[in-house]
């Protein structure tokens, strides 16, 4: 009898964990009877600040994603946390040292986490701007755009995040990939009953 009791909050348990799993991978609600859809979906937004952002650049430290935005020669480079990509933090806004020579200033060359590697180059121009469009394939013969973003002087994709720099700020978006609703189920069903039962 003991040993059915056991089991039993076992399952239960096993039920509670797998549906709250469930739930924290779904960040999108579903529209009952629609078929679940791919995404990328905005995140969060930086204001402008000093100048359009030129250039990203990735890099980790322990657990933590950290992206440097880098403006034109003699604008400041930005750090940003964005391990959570919904709450990005600013965690510095600095200018790199100067170098003596007149069209130059200081550029980062190389970043290892919270340590950069900048050197002194001649001063670059502002990227081209260009139209970056959210693009919706769900239905392959009538695409529409969910999202514009006109002017973007920088874009970076890291891990599932993609940052985008405009006149408005950065911009940071993520991609989401559909559950399939048949592996969720079987996923479920595995916690609940065990691996043997599958």
């Amino acid at each position: 009898m003991r040993h059915i009791h056991i089991r039993l909050v076992l399952i239960l348990t096993a039920a509670a964990v797998g549906g709250r799993m469930l739930s924290a991978k779904d960040k999108h609600p579903k529209v009952p009877g629609s078929r679940p859809q791919d995404q990328i979906s905005i995140e969060a937004h930086i204001p402008a600040a000093d100048g359009p952002v030129i250039g990203f650049i990735a890099t980790k430290h322990y657990a933590r994603s950290y992206v440097y935005a880098e403006r034109a020669a003699g604008k400041p480079v930005t750090l940003i946390d964005v391990t959570s990509p919904e709450h990005p933090q600013v965690l510095s806004d600095t200018s790199l040292p100067a170098s003596s020579l007149p069209a130059s200033s200081g550029k980062l060359l190389a970043v290892a986490g919270t340590a950069a590697l900048a050197g002194d180059a001649p001063v670059e121009k502002a990227p081209a701007a260009q139209t970056i469009r959210v693009m919706d394939f769900s239905d392959p013969g009538n695409p529409k755009i969910t999202k514009q973003f006109e002017g973007v002087t920088a874009v970076e994709k890291v891990g599932n995040i993609i940052l985008l720099a405009n006149a408005d700020g950065i911009w940071i978006l993520s991609q989401h990939l559909a559950e399939d609703p048949a592996a969720e189920k079987r996923y479920a069903n595995k916690v609940i009953y065990g691996e043997s039962m599958y």
